[in-house]
Parts: structure tokens; C-alpha cells; sequence
């Protein structure tokens, strides 16, 4: 089944929240935690991962937290995505055809490389922006 992990919806939400901020306010891990019922440690690596990229920034210090990097119309779910749990494969053969043992008689391979290339370019073509309501993603994903 494809779907968002529990990484990258922690990671939308703690944006989403960092969004919502006043003019790039630092929140910290303890706050999005706190807000929104997160683990804690598990959120740590997740902005972690949203540091390292960078699509946010980690301030150090006793007023330290956290800030997004760019306005949410300039990142994308893709981003996001691929900065929590790397890149997108809907196929293991994506990124290894060594592993599986289909690959050399493989009929299905040009239509599932063809599924991979739509999702990605919808999801890096989606910004963050889509979330702020869920009026604005029904009309980003063509929802009346």
C-alpha cells in the first residue's frame, strides 16, 4: 500500500506549524511535540532530517528552535518526503534491480517506471502551500 509514513506527516505538521508562526518565530521540538501528541525523540530526528537538507533551520541556544527555510509555496511534498525516508520507489527494482529476481523477464517494468515518474513529478510539483486548508488541497488534487 503506498502511503505517507508517520515521519513525513510528523514533518508536514511540525512545517505546517513553523508556517504558522509570525514572521519566521523559532518554535521548538518540545512545542510541535507537546501541540500535537508526537513522541518526542521521533520528531527530534525528523526535523534532524528537515535541518540536514535544508528546508529548515536549527537555531542553537536557550532560545534556540526551529524555522522553515523558504515559504511554503517553494517546497514540496517531494521534498519533504524524500528528506524523512529518502527517495521515492514505488518498486524495490527502482533503485536496485540486483534485488529482485523478477527484473530479467520483468512485463510490468515500463508501465511501473512510468507510474514512478507521474508520482514523483506530482508529488515535487505540489507545494507545501496545498496544506495550509484542506479547501485549497481539494483544489490542488482536482476534489470538488
Amino acid at each position: 500500500m503506498l502511503k505517507l509514513s508517520k515521519k513525513v506527516e510528523y514533518a508536514l505538521i511540525a512545517m505546517m506549524h513553523m508556517d504558522a508562526k509570525r514572521n519566521g518565530d523559532l518554535t521548538t521540538a518540545r512545542e510541535i511535540s507537546e501541540d500535537y501528541h508526537i513522541p518526542g525523540e521521533l520528531l527530534g530526528k525528523v526535523l534532524q532530517s528537515l535541518a540536514k537538507v535544508p528546508l529548515i533551520q536549527s537555531v542553537q541556544g536557550s532560545k534556540g528552535g526551529y524555522r522553515l527555510m523558504r515559504e511554503l509555496e517553494k517546497i514540496t511534498l517531494g521534498e519533504v518526503v524524500q528528506a524523512v525516508e529518502g527517495p521515492v520507489q514505488i518498486a524495490a527494482c527502482q533503485g536496485d534491480p540486483s534485488c529482485c529476481e523478477q527484473f530479467p523477464n520483468c512485463n510490468i517494468r515500463k508501465p511501473v517506471i512510468q507510474v514512478q515518474q507521474q508520482l514523483l513529478g506530482y508529488m515535487f510539483g505540489l507545494p507545501l502551500s496545498t496544506f495550509r486548508s484542506s479547501s485549497d488541497l481539494k483544489k490542488a488534487v482536482g476534489v470538488k
